[in-house]
């Protein structure tokens, strides 16, 4: 009887996930990255990989907007009430919270993401990480934007952080949609 390959690749990928969970959840967001850039190393393209971009904006102003954005935008508390087809209504609470951390050669913005309805055993107290960006001048008028994922789940975090350290959209995520 044979195998159907496809099967013995969802099985690797299963097993590389159950044991990369053995070593927990990051607890900061120098585990974060390394968590990402591990992930991607085993998974591949069916990971989210770290995206680099740079941005023709100096530094201090980039800096600038991600903590004033941040501050506006992801101290966020989303409420969630659902009815299932059995008539059975679930509640949850989601609360993001967003870390900013700059100094003249580096600013950091962590978004991290505690959940009523998820056990996350091993996540720290304010919440799984979620996404990590570092901004870092490299000229007068030009800054290296590192953004780290959990998953595709936080395309909305994402697209949001590129669009702020760009300039060109500075509007609030409806983390609603998320």
């Amino acid at each position: 009887m044979r195998c159907d390959p496809s099967l013995n690749k969802l099985a690797v990928i299963a097993a590389a996930l159950v044991l990369g969970g053995c070593g927990g959840m990051p607890k900061n967001a120098e585990e974060f990255r390394q968590f990402t850039l591990e992930r991607t190393r085993v998974l591949g393209a069916m990971s989210v990989a770290k995206e680099t971009f740079e941005v023709e904006r100096p530094f201090r102003e980039v800096s600038s907007t991600l903590q004033k954005k941040a501050n506006e935008c992801l101290k966020v508390v989303v409420r969630r009430t659902g009815t299932d087809k059995y008539g059975y209504t679930r509640s949850s609470v989601d609360t993001f919270k967003p870390t900013f951390i700059a100094s003249s050669g580096k600013a950091e913005l962590h978004v991290q993401l505690k959940r009523s309805a998820v056990v996350e055993v091993g996540a720290p107290p304010d919440g799984a990480y979620r996404v990590v960006l570092d901004a870092t001048p490299v000229a007068a008028k030009q800054t290296r934007i590192d953004i780290y994922t959990m998953s595709v789940d936080d395309s909305l975090l994402q697209r949001t952080l590129r669009g702020w350290a760009r300039g060109d959209n500075l509007g609030c995520p409806d983390l609603t949609k998320r």
